[in-house]
């Protein structure tokens, strides 16, 4: 009997021992631990329980083989020392006193009590466990939380600006970090359940930030192609002013009325830059260029600026074909310009070509009159041979007719108050029979479509051209001349 409870004490020992060395707690001291690598130290732990159960069962299974083995023996050896204690009794004539009955009722009981124990062992094993998982558990549902939080803090509020909207958010993030530095699960399940919200406004609120954003960077681009006068210039500045205010609070509910503004102004820019273009390329046509002295780079210049000109307006580039049309026409006054002064120094050298070509005629006339004189002078000596009352009229006649012709300047300057005489003309040459036949005109004011001729007459002090060529009427000679003039025709 003593040798049993004694098994039975040490085997409570050890079992003792065993629980005291499962109930120890395990504790991680490093707060900001992984919860990877602490569900797998957790799951190690479990998988150590489990070890620790099968083991403590196998020993138990062993031990009670080993019990209920050395019961048999005992009981082998309690029925032969009873049956020898009886033969005993009976040889020795005395009662038998079987008292062994009561070794079965202590031995039942050491039994339940070690079972009970067992139990208490397994149940505390059980409990320590269950606390440690469930604290393990907690612990990484609150490392789960925090960095969901710092996720969304990193990845999609850090370094943004969502205006008037920015106070949602930071409100929310800092409920979050307070349940989570106080291991609040309570606060950390009610906020979980507003995420889903707080992920849909953040949706829409970074949606439209992006679409104003974008709104605002793309205005300029927007209207690039267009020539913005001073008036439209100031709509899209107060425009984009507004745009920007929006911007900064994150209004992103204006976007749709800024575009249709933009769109607004797009178009009246279109309409206005097409007429301007219009007005340009009339401007440009009405100028009016000789072509005969329009140089051959020049005209591919002016062709350069139309096909440029048509490929932007194509392109609806209309700001770029302004610019163009402007260049053209700057380039078309010029060639214009040009031309002009290239013409008048071309009327200059013809005036000035004309100016020593009537001088240079003017002094032939001279020259020929001169020598007219002096063939009259020779004629008037040869009539001295004549009748002394003939030869003094005719003299005198011939002198009349010689000063008459050096201080006026006519060939014959008798010939529109007396009939001349063959001997008058005989001796002129072909030029001086023009020259006198035209005198006869030229008294009148006649002008002459010969520029020759009338550069002649013009040097003369006595003319006085007033009379077109075409308005002259012969109506106006008298007899002498119209006779004279016959006369001098017939020598010619």
């Amino acid at each position: 009997m003593s040798d049993t409870e004694d098994r039975d004490d040490r085997d409570f020992d050890v079992l003792e021992d065993d629980q005291n060395t499962s109930d120890a707690p395990s504790t991680d001291k490093d707060d900001d631990f992984d919860y990877l690598k602490e569900i797998e130290a957790i799951e190690a732990q479990e998988r150590e329980l489990e070890e620790q159960r099968q083991k403590k069962k196998a020993e138990l299974d062993k031990l009670r083989a080993e019990h209920a083995k050395e019961e048999h023996k005992r009981s082998v050896q309690r029925k032969r020392e009873m049956k020898e204690r009886k033969k005993e009794a009976e040889w020795l004539g005395e009662p038998f006193d079987d008292d062994v009955e009561t070794v079965p009722v202590q031995k039942k009981k050491s039994k339940k009590g070690i079972a009970a124990i067992v139990i208490i062992i397994l149940i505390a094993i059980g409990a320590s466990s269950g606390y440690a998982y469930k604290m393990q558990m907690d612990k990484k549902t609150v490392a789960d939380f925090e960095q969901k939080v710092a996720s969304f803090q990193s990845e999609k509020l850090d370094g943004r600006d969502f205006g008037t909207h920015q106070s949602y958010f930071t409100d929310f993030m800092k409920e979050c970090q307070d349940a989570i530095d106080a291991g609040d699960l309570k606060q950390i399940t009610e906020l979980n359940k507003q995420w889903s919200e707080v992920e849909n406004t953040y949706t829409t609120v970074a949606n439209g930030k992006t679409s104003l954003d974008a709104f605002v960077s793309g205005m300029d681009q927007a209207l690039s192609t267009y020539s913005i006068t001073d008036t439209y210039k100031k709509n899209y500045e107060t425009l984009k002013k507004d745009a920007e205010k929006a911007q900064k609070d994150c209004d992103y509910e204006k976007v749709s009325d800024f575009q249709k503004q933009l769109d607004a102004l797009a178009t009246n820019l279109k309409a206005d830059n097409m007429k301007e273009i219009q007005n340009l390329k009339n401007d440009i046509s009405s100028t009016d260029l000789d072509k005969d002295y329009v140089s051959s780079d020049d005209q591919k210049k002016l062709d350069a600026y139309s096909k440029k000109v048509d490929q932007y307006t194509k392109e609806e580039d209309y700001a770029q074909a302004i610019n163009t049309l402007n260049s053209w026409k700057k380039e078309v006054a010029s060639i214009k310009k040009s031309i002009e002064q290239q013409k008048a120094e071309e009327q200059a050298r013809a005036e000035s070509e004309a100016a020593a070509k009537r001088a240079a005629e003017s002094r032939a006339a001279e020259s020929r009159a001169a020598e007219s004189r002096a063939a009259e002078s020779k004629a008037a000596e040869t009539k001295k041979n004549q009748t002394s009352e003939t030869k003094n009229n005719s003299n005198s006649n011939n002198n009349n007719s010689s000063s008459n012709g050096s201080s006026s300047g006519y060939v014959l300057p008798n010939s529109s108050s007396s009939y001349l005489s063959a001997s008058d003309v005989k001796n002129l040459s072909s030029y001086q029979l023009m020259i006198a036949r035209n005198e006869i005109y030229a008294r009148h004011g006649r002008k002459f479509n010969d520029s020759e001729l009338q550069a002649y007459f013009n040097s003369k002090s006595w003319y006085k051209g007033t009379v077109n060529p075409e308005d002259f009427s012969t109506s106006v000679f008298n007899d002498y001349e119209i006779q004279n003039i016959e006369l001098i025709q017939s020598y010619e």
